[in-house]
């Protein structure tokens, strides 16, 4: 009898259980027992594995499985360092309250602290990112009901919202047979349904009302805001204005000029998730009499959010008489910014380059934006469209893993694509290291190419003294050549009759096409004559 084999069999096959339908393995050798038996569920048809050897750009790929799939994805690795490496993922998962399962393989217990090689306190290392953090072990004299007792823990453990963390102590020898004192699939507990946040109703109206949406919607369908949306006649205001064909286009320049917020000032606000992406709209929201919040994560993550209503899911509304001029407002203004916009994206710039891409994305296709100026650029001069699934990581925004989030969601999905900033690209270069017999989903990959960090040319420290070296931080590589090395086909592109092209051509695997841009500087320039020609 050997408990580590036992307790590992038991572990997966409760997941499983409880809906694990993924699994992620960076390899190595203390979290052997939990990888071999995930990979017999793989061999028996239960789960779907992917392998990769970095374990941030893991994480990341389990992320993106766990958005796309609405379903817990489970990521695993081995103790020490290995674990740290989840972390990015994890906080990321937190603040999106994504289903996010880490397993971290551990030493026995009785070696921490005692300079033991890879051992370190991981049982809280995640910290407050996590609801729930297990440290599970094997008694070493087996024990009738132990089975049980581990499958109640983790059945208990994945009824939270978000990610957890199982950290499991593994004695050696860390291979032996499955046999034990009583049967391993003893003291299976029910899974119980979570129970859903109950729709309250609106507790004020005004006519003048507006519904501001984050990106991420609070995980709330975009059919069931847009028919608020009518029920109360009030203008929708989107960060991602793919989303819907009745969202009112290019909110963070609508809403850029103080003279416009204050013509379109409101009585009531309705945030319908997280506003991260511009000051402008924030700047809005606080012009509103009445505040109303609506987002599940209030009850748990952002608990010190505030507004006059507070709502866990879509209040209840039902049609009220509503002002038509509040909104043809909305639709005038604007229509007037969107002619304006149209003649400054004419030539070959950022802007116009993603306003471009994501305009002739095929319908019934999945989008994933990176974090900082492509999100911003679609934010402000994309078009309103349908047939287009977004995703993006607005949970803490950051630019890392982004090439592993992208492939996790386009794994769950026929037609993906992405746009990425250069710097986001190579920070997660190795979520490109596939192995030759990882499942390579259909994923074009468009990056933005200008050399380094270009949001940054249009934040206050441009041109400061340094500016180069620790803001603009150039690279200098090809990126075409980088992904190649990877052994990913790319393409350089410097006109919309070439990208266009590369869009339209049937993708088996993953392909990059790399838009050559002009220097950081003229596309902050280009941005702030834009700006200008608005006021």
């Amino acid at each position: 009898m050997n408990p580590t084999t036992v307790l590992a069999e038991v572990i997966v096959d409760q997941l499983i259980l409880n809906g694990v339908r993924e699994v992620v393995v960076a390899p190595g050798s203390r979290n052997a027992p939990i990888t071999m038996a995930f990979f017999r569920a793989y061999q028996a048809g239960r789960v779907r594995l992917h392998s990769r050897i970095d374990e941030r750009s893991a994480a990341f790929l389990a992320l993106g499985i766990s958005k796309a799939s609405n379903l817990p994805a489970v990521v695993i690795c081995t103790s020490g360092s290995a674990a740290a490496n989840f972390h990015p993922a994890i906080l990321e998962a937190h603040h999106s309250e994504v289903n996010l399962i880490a397993i971290t393989a551990d030493r026995p217990a009785r070696l921490r602290n005692t300079g033991a090689n890879q051992t370190t306190n991981q049982v809280s290392i995640f910290g407050d990112a996590v609801n729930v953090s297990l440290d599970i072990f094997a008694p070493l004299k087996p024990e009738v009901g132990q089975v049980a007792k581990w499958r109640a823990e983790i059945s208990t453990a994945l009824f939270e919202n978000g990610p957890i963390h199982l950290n499991v102590q593994l004695e050696e020898p860390l291979l032996g047979g499955l046999e034990w004192v009583e049967p391993l699939s003893n003291g299976i507990p029910e899974v119980e349904e979570k129970i859903e946040a109950l729709a309250h109703p609106l507790g004020k109206y005004e006519t003048r009302g507006v519904i501001l949406v984050g990106h991420d919607r609070a995980a709330i369908p975009m059919t069931d805001i847009e028919l608020l949306s009518e029920n109360l006649g009030w203008p929708i205001l989107s960060e991602d204005p793919l989303s819907s064909e009745k969202v009112i286009p290019h909110t963070s320049l609508l809403l850029g000029n103080a003279s416009r917020r204050e013509l379109l000032k409101p009585k009531i606000a309705m945030v319908i998730g997280r506003l991260t992406l511009s000051r402008s709209l924030n700047s809005y929201l606080e012009l509103a009499d009445y505040k109303i919040i609506v987002d599940s994560r209030i009850a748990e993550i952002d608990t010190a959010r505030s507004g006059d209503e507070i709502h866990l899911t879509l209040p209840e509304a039902t049609q009220q008489k509503s002002d038509q001029e509040w909104m043809q407002l909305f639709i005038k203004t604007s229509t007037e910014i969107h002619g304006k916009v149209l003649t400054h994206l004419t030539g070959w710039s950022e802007p116009a380059v993603v306003n471009e891409f994501v305009s002739q994305i095929p319908k019934e296709s999945t989008l994933f934006v990176s974090s900082s100026r492509p999100i911003r650029d679609i934010e402000s001069f994309a078009t309103p469209r349908v047939g287009l699934e977004t995703f993006a990581n607005r949970g803490l925004a950051g630019i890392d893993g982004n090439i592993s989030t992208a492939i996790g969601i386009a794994l769950n999905r026929k037609n993906t694509f992405a746009v990425i900033g250069d710097l986001a690209f190579l920070h997660d270069i190795n979520g490109l290291l596939l192995g030759p017999e990882e499942v390579q989903p259909d994923l074009i990959i468009l990056v933005i190419s200008n050399d380094g960090g270009g949001i940054f040319s249009t934040l206050p420290q441009n041109g400061v003294a340094g500016f180069e070296r620790i803001f603009g931080t150039p690279h200098g590589r090809s990126i075409a050549k980088v992904a190649e090395s990877y052994g990913i086909p790319a393409i350089e592109v410097r006109t919309f009759e070439a990208l266009g092209a590369q869009i339209a051509r049937d993708t088996k695997g993953i392909r990059v096409i790399v838009a050559l841009m002009p220097d950081r500087e003229s596309n902050a320039k280009l941005l702030k004559q834009i700006s200008t020609d608005l006021d």
